[in-house]
């Protein structure tokens, strides 16, 4: 791994790891049941990882490394790079023996080829210098008949071209000032970590299908399913879209220097007509449900879960 590419990572890991420590009890057990609510919607059998060895990589404050375990894995390690949220994953699994963690990279992981019956990772290779190195190292460590499953940003929508759009300003604010409007608005934990993470986390990658493929290919994976149902989070509905978009545009008009978080209210009040623009167009009949949903949800996440040969 290259020194920028360390730095980024952990820069992205100390953003991640200190966000964590804001949830309360009921949050982190929110975040936990979303593993069981999307496999399900996406007929994953969960028996299946009964007796398993399993791998969560980028494991963040842990939540993955526990549902895993909840659902009878024999062993479940936890890798992430940040100190931070490692301590906070620790805290959150302290009552379950078969859960280890440990710091390390996506990008260079200490353990043998061949290592795990699952590898979870679940929005870490996007915000790495080197997303296909990363890859390469999860199927490494993953057993033949192993199953990989990957979170990765996708392009298109109202969302993330906005967030792309904000950044440079809430740079020029600085993380405290939004950090405190956030604050002001009254937003909860889980929205503060959203809404922070994507605009101050260093590096942030966008794929399509056809590049998600790719990459797949590239390390020998041509059987994966995408995971198209449980969107419990703001692709879920173009109404929850609005919403979040409605949320974020009350931190920038809680920012104290009013004048100059102008532009970033404004950039959200125009990405909010945009999405009513579109569903404006499709109720009408002059565009298509595609058409709609690219406009409004683009590609969206990509949840891959990929059996390696």
């Amino acid at each position: 791994m290259t020194k920028q590419s360390k730095s980024v990572e952990i820069t992205t890991g100390e953003l991640f790891g200190d966000l964590w420590h804001a949830y309360d009890e009921n949050l982190f057990e929110e975040s936990v049941q979303l593993f069981e609510q999307r496999a399900k919607a996406n007929d994953f059998d969960l028996n299946w990882l009964k007796g398993k060895f399993c791998l969560d990589a980028g494991c963040g404050g842990g939540r993955y490394s526990v549902a895993l375990a909840r659902h009878g894995a024999k062993a479940v390690v936890g890798a992430d790079v940040s100190s931070s949220g490692l301590q906070n994953a620790k805290l959150q699994a302290s009552r379950i023996p078969n859960i280890q963690f440990c710091g390390a990279s996506v990008l260079e992981l200490p353990f043998a080829d061949q290592s795990y019956d699952l590898v979870w990772c679940a929005g870490v290779l996007h915000h790495t210098r080197a997303p296909a190195a990363g890859l390469s190292e999860l199927v490494r460590v993953l057993k033949p008949g192993g199953r990989l499953f990957l979170l990765l940003y996708g392009k298109g929508g109202v969302r993330w071209p906005t967030m792309m759009k904000l950044r440079p300003l809430a740079e020029e604010l600085g993380y405290d000032a939004l950090d405190s409007a956030i604050e002001a608005a009254g937003l909860p934990a889980n929205t503060r970590r959203t809404f922070l993470d994507d605009l101050f986390v260093p590096l942030i990658n966008f794929y399509d299908q056809e590049e998600v493929a790719e990459m797949l290919g590239a390390n020998g994976i041509t059987n994966y399913v995408r995971w198209e149902q449980g969107k419990l989070d703001h692709e879920q509905s173009a109404p929850v879209q609005r919403g979040e978009l409605v949320r974020l545009k009350s931190v920038f008009d809680h920012v104290n220097d009013s004048e100059r978080a102008a532009p970033g209210a404004a950039i959200v009040s125009a990405a909010i007509d945009e999405l009513d623009d579109a569903e404006a167009s499709f109720a009408s009949g002059s565009i298509d449900i595609n058409e709609r949903n690219w406009r409004v949800f683009g590609v969206g996440h990509h949840r891959v879960m990929c059996d390696k040969p």
